[in-house]
């Protein structure tokens, strides 16, 4: 404001000046013209000589104070830009302060919604682990296959990276389901990604060798079980499934040896006398009656109530003309369908068998509970709590879920206890299994 008056009443005080000089050279050229150009200074008389040197004088103060005042205005004006140049750069700093203000503070808020989401990711992580098998099994139970590979897609894609989840798993169930749709190369691509995320488990060479037993590559299915035996040599199911594919082959020497180290490491596995029962029949070597029954007894022996052992024992005295021993044998096994608490003496035998550790004796009787009574919740928690005391994880996460399903409908509660254990320390394992890859 200041240098504005200032500005102002300089501009106003020359132009003043400006005028008293005109008067100042009119009155000289008047006084020329009065005169006359031919006079000389001392021709003048006293009063004409002071008006003259008076006249002049003015003449010269106006026209330096005119340049004085001009130079001032410059220097005013020249500092009006300066001022200006020094505002905008004010202004400048000022606007980028306000920038750079603004983008701190949009950071912090990005810091702190980052830690916010953070914060609710692990606050969020126990209950997402507990709730994954149970996603995976809702799935699972969903009968259009196409929803079912729609909603594991969506899960791979919305789940993000959870410490101490296998994706693993969900890999795997996807496969299976594009696999029931013959969308082949999708369930191959599916299974071998599952064999890359998770190298410390056999569960994904089980899907992968399936896969090609499902081609009929029997070759290839076995390869792939021979891979899973590095990681584990004494897995009886790997080597019960390479057992079977040299069956399919009809490479029946080389299945035997399987059966044959199977049972080496689980004498109680009843599948693998029953299976060297049905070679030994399709061999028809010498005395091959004789060694089938014996394989079939093995069998019955652990399972008393297998249907397919029963019925084929039967067949084999029906043969030999012993249709009283047959009758017998189908009556042994027909029985205890009608009778449910003969069933519930199986399951209460297999119950002991687990307490004292006999985990392969237990499982077999829980086994036979299942083909009778395959909603018994007690059954399907001992068969869960087995499975995992005999390293079978899947077979354990799948009769756990199963489990707790039939134990909503049925609103029966006291098994969830050891279903929820199971899960649980299933979750610790692959979560164990993650962090170490």
């Amino acid at each position: 404001m200041i240098i504005y008056f200032k500005t102002s009443f300089m501009k106003y005080l020359k132009y003043f000046l400006l005028v008293i000089l005109q008067f100042a050279i009119v009155e000289l050229v008047v006084w020329f013209h009065t005169t006359g150009l031919g006079w000389h200074i001392s021709e003048l008389t006293p009063s004409d000589a002071i008006s003259l040197w008076g006249t002049v004088t003015t003449i010269v103060f106006l026209v330096f104070s005119v340049l004085a005042l001009w130079n001032v205005d410059q220097k005013i004006q020249e500092l009006n830009e300066m001022k200006r140049s020094i505002g905008d750069k004010f202004d400048s700093i000022e606007t980028k302060n306000r920038e750079v203000m603004l983008e701190a503070d949009k950071a912090q808020r990005d810091i702190v919604k980052q830690a916010e989401e953070q914060i609710k990711r692990i606050l969020d992580k126990s209950t997402y682990r507990q709730n994954f098998y149970d996603t995976l099994t809702r799935i699972a139970n969903e009968p259009d296959f196409g929803r079912q590979v729609q909603e594991y897609t969506h899960f791979l894609r919305t789940s993000g990276d959870i410490e101490g989840i296998n994706y693993a798993y969900v890999y795997i169930c996807r496969g299976n389901a594009y696999l029931m749709l013959s969308r082949d190369d999708k369930a191959l691509s599916d299974f071998e990604m599952a064999a890359k995320l998770d190298t410390k488990t056999v569960v994904p060479f089980f899907a992968l060798g399936h896969y090609y037993v499902t081609k009929k590559d029997y070759l290839k299915s076995i390869e792939i079980y021979k891979e899973g035996l590095k990681i584990d040599p004494q897995d009886d199911s790997l080597l019960m499934n390479i057992a079977n594919s040299y069956s399919a082959m009809g490479e029946y020497a080389k299945a035997d040896a399987y059966y044959d180290r199977a049972l080496t490491f689980n004498p109680d596995l009843a599948m693998a006398y029953y299976n060297k029962a049905k070679l030994t029949k399709e061999k028809k070597e010498e005395l091959w009656k004789e060694k089938c029954m014996a394989y079939l007894n093995h069998c019955i022996k652990i399972m008393p109530y297998f249907y397919d052992s029963n019925i084929n024992k039967a067949a084999l005295l029906r043969e030999d003309n012993k249709n009283a021993e047959a009758a017998e044998v189908l009556t042994n096994v027909i029985e205890p369908t009608f009778r449910p608490e003969f069933i519930m003496a199986i399951l209460q035998r297999g119950i002991a068998y687990r307490l004292i550790g006999k985990m392969p004796q237990a499982l077999n009787d829980f086994n036979t509970v299942l083909l009778y009574q395959p909603h018994n919740v007690q059954n399907l928690s001992n068969l869960s709590v087995a499975h995992f005391s005999m390293g079978h994880i899947n077979e354990a996460l799948y009769f756990a879920h199963i489990g707790l399903d039939e134990a909503e409908q049925q609103n029966r509660h006291d098994c969830d206890a050891e279903f929820n254990e199971v899960i649980n320390r299933i979750d610790a394992m692959s979560h164990t299994i993650v962090r170490t890859q």
